[in-house]
């Protein structure tokens, strides 16, 4: 059976480097969401998601935590506690060699998702898991992320 095309969506955030100044927090942040129309896909046969995304961070001359950790989480929903189909750590440290921006790139995939009303939403939080303070790790763009939804 050939793979059929349901839909591509992409949330761009910021297209250019330096182009935002978004502090991070220890609680979750909305940075980028997609709404993929699946109902042209077969309700008996399975339709998989794949995903790509980046972000690019920067940590601050100073920042009083030279060690943070930097989680980023995708989600099928809006909500950030929705159950994880993607999580990542970027680890940002001050060593005198990592002053510039460091850009932070993610692919994965969500397999057979439940096709519910026909429009699947994934949702991309980030947050500094170090808890440091939020002038410590900035993003600074750019950041991207985009969706691609087939089936059989």
């Amino acid at each position: 059976m050939a793979i059929v095309f349901l839909d591509a969506r992409t949330s761009t955030n910021a297209t250019t480097a330096n182009s935002i100044n978004v502090p991070t927090t220890n609680g979750y942040v909305l940075y980028a969401q997609v709404g993929l129309n699946v109902s042209p896909a077969d309700i008996s046969l399975p339709i998989r998601v794949e995903f790509n995304g980046m972000t690019t961070l920067k940590l601050s001359q100073g920042a009083t935590n030279f060690s943070n950790l930097i989680e980023v989480k995708i989600v099928r929903g809006t909500d950030p506690n929705n159950a994880a189909v993607f999580s990542g750590i970027a680890t940002i440290v001050g060593n005198g060699a990592e002053l510039g921006p460091l850009e932070y790139t993610f692919g994965a995939s969500d397999y057979n998702p439940p096709k519910g009303n026909g429009l699947l939403v994934y949702s991309g939080f980030i947050r500094n898991v170090t808890g440091s303070s939020e002038s410590d790790v900035t993003r600074v763009g750019p950041e991207t992320f985009n969706a691609i939804a087939i089936g059989n």
